[in-house]
């Protein structure tokens, strides 16, 4: 039996999350996967018995049934995209491939990292562990900001970012925005390609009240 240790609301254990669902895959309705979800807010990822999983002790993590501990994002969800459901959400051919891991890093690197970077510096809850500049925040988020328009002229005729069906790009796109809103950013005042995305993919894979 696999494990994957993951928390449901943190944007890089979302990632996978959102990847199955895209695929049509409960992620708790996998019969090989044993998840175990990790309180963060309990510090249960801070534990020695979580350190001897994962030595930088982040999340998530999936354990193959070898023993091969992978420990990063975008390995788990690489993995993931290929061993289950038919549709692959990474692309169907190499160009289109190719597209979406250059989409994808700049929504990574652009958006989501930026609103994590000014949420480190910002929220009491990681003062713990961030020697935090708080005047780090409001310019993280400015980096991130800046870099919307670059998405909104991609989206103002279309749905997806890449091709015409949802891909791994638009996962991580929507964590970014979504994942603002708890720094009082609003994804739906940055254009209007922007707010219909943001708004339909809240639809499918928002957090239901």
């Amino acid at each position: 039996m696999k494990k994957l240790y993951l928390t449901r609301m943190a944007p890089n254990p979302r990632k996978v999350v959102l990847l199955l669902k895209a695929k049509g895959i409960d992620i708790d309705d996998i019969d090989d996967i044993d998840v175990i979800d990790i309180d963060m807010a309990k510090g249960e990822h801070l534990t020695e018995e979580f350190r001897k999983i994962n030595p930088l002790q982040l999340l998530p993590v999936l354990v193959l049934q070898d023993g091969t501990v992978l420990n990063d994002s975008q390995a788990i969800c690489e993995y993931l995209d290929r061993v289950y459901g038919e549709r692959s959400v990474m692309g169907n051919d190499v160009v289109q491939r190719a597209q979406v891991c250059s989409i994808r890093r700049v929504a990574e690197f652009e958006v989501l990292y930026n609103f994590m970077l000014a949420f480190q510096h910002n929220h009491p809850s990681k003062a713990h562990r961030v020697d935090q500049v708080p005047e780090f925040a409001s310019k993280s988020i400015a980096r991130a900001e800046k870099a919307l328009p670059y998405f909104n002229d991609i989206l103002k005729d279309k749905d997806y970012l890449v091709g015409n069906q949802l891909s791994y790009a638009d996962i991580v796109f929507y964590i970014g925005l979504d994942f603002g809103r708890v720094l009082k950013f609003d994804p739906t005042a940055h254009g209007e390609g922007i707010a219909r995305f943001y708004n339909s993919m809240n639809e499918r894979f928002g957090f239901k009240k």
